[in-house]
């Protein structure tokens, strides 16, 4: 005899249960791969978008000149920062500003950890925008050059004179080319000797001369006291050493023996201190 199974109502829910529980599982099972796909995500987007301290900083000052200059940012060219410098990173947003007159330069600040740098920047001719470094430099060589007053050699110059008024004569130059410590006035020279020779027209400077020798030891002097008290008193003493012009040297009174001061002020003349 053949035996016919039935469901009973205990087996079919049973059955209806343990598929349940496989859908429950089987979603689960899902919610967990997606939350480690999405932290996984999360977690790999920060890698692929960081950038070190140094590309934030040349993008951030690329697209501030960019912006400040009406330039395109591929127009705008960054000079390489020393390789010792190291670069923290900053927490905040960079500012920028110019700090000078120039555009050339432009000073990065952060404010959270605090520092500062300056970055040279330039914009090669692009219109629309300021005018590049190379343009800049251009532009101020076409100025005209200024002018200034010096005084130059009147005549070929030896090793030793003692200059006086004749030997010299003022011109107007340019200073573009000019060196430096060049002699402006006549009185510069006065009592003053040359320590090297001078061709007739070339400027003379200030280590060209040197105070000339005008007191002697062994030599009597006139000495002044008084002068800017409104009286003057004048009296020949004998010099200890050689003098030049503005030095102060020691002067003995002949007649007391006393031990005196003066400064050189002329040929044989001092002024008593």
């Amino acid at each position: 005899m053949n035996t016919v199974k039935t469901s009973t109502p205990m087996n079919t829910r049973l059955q209806m249960l343990c598929r349940l529980l496989d859908q429950m599982a089987l979603r689960g099972l899902w919610l967990g791969a997606v939350l480690w796909m999405s932290g996984a995500v999360a977690m790999a987007a920060p890698q692929a978008k960081g950038l070190s301290p140094a590309k934030v900083l040349h993008q951030s000052v690329t697209e501030w000149v960019a912006k400040e200059q009406s330039v395109a940012p591929d127009a705008v060219v960054l000079a390489p920062l020393d390789s010792r410098l190291q670069i923290r990173p900053c927490e905040k947003p960079l500012a920028m500003d110019l700090p000078f007159s120039s555009t050339e330069t432009v000073r990065v600040r952060c404010a959270q950890p605090v520092w500062q740098l300056y970055v040279r920047v330039s914009v090669p001719g692009r219109p629309g925008g300021r005018p590049s470094v190379a343009a800049a430099a251009q532009a101020e060589a076409k100025a005209p050059a200024e002018k200034r007053s010096v005084l130059v050699a009147a005549m070929p110059l030896q090793r030793g004179m003692i200059l006086t008024e004749a030997h010299v004569r003022q011109v107007e130059v340019d200073t573009l080319n000019m060196p430096p410590n060049v002699l402006e006035q006549v009185s510069q020279v006065m009592h003053a000797e040359l320590v090297r020779d001078i061709r007739a027209d070339a400027p003379l400077r200030a280590q060209d001369l040197r105070p000339t020798v005008l007191v002697k030891r062994g030599q009597l002097v006139l000495m002044s006291v008084g002068q800017t008290q409104g009286f003057q008193i004048s009296a020949r003493v004998e010099a200890m050493q050689d003098g030049r012009f503005g030095e102060q040297v020691k002067l003995k009174n002949r007649e007391s023996g006393r031990i005196l001061s003066g400064m050189v002020t002329g040929p044989n003349k001092v002024e008593g201190l």
